[in-house]
């Protein structure tokens, strides 16, 4: 048999009737409110991690970069005293070669008879 809107109805305010809450219900109400605001430790120090971590990063990071300067400074340096040796070694060759081109050219020349 369907149900009618009424049956509906009475069923409905008979299932959201008033009634009384059980014996202590208030005070377990309030305990658990209280429970539940009162402040936790560990809850301010949940996220803490977070600020340090970021905070680590960046140390990191500039450690890495002033490393990283350190070694192009290091490298650089070896690159201009090669430099500085290669000239220094280019030039002792050419005084040399300008040495030994000076004496022939100041030196007699030896006529060769041939015989």
């Amino acid at each position: 048999m369907p149900m009618t809107d009424d049956d509906l109805e009475a069923r409905l305010r008979g299932a959201l009737r008033p009634t009384e809450p059980e014996v202590g219900f208030a005070a377990r109400l309030a305990a658990r409110m209280a429970r539940e605001r009162a402040p936790r430790p560990w809850a301010a120090l949940r996220f803490l991690w977070v600020p340090a971590a970021l905070a680590a990063t960046v140390v990191v990071a500039m450690m890495v970069a002033h490393q990283r300067e350190l070694r192009v400074e290091r490298e650089g340096l070896a690159a201009r005293h090669q430099l500085i040796e290669a000239l220094r070694v280019t030039s002792a060759k050419l005084d040399l070669a300008y040495r030994g081109v000076n004496e022939a050219a100041q030196r007699p020349a030896t006529r060769d008879s041939g015989a």
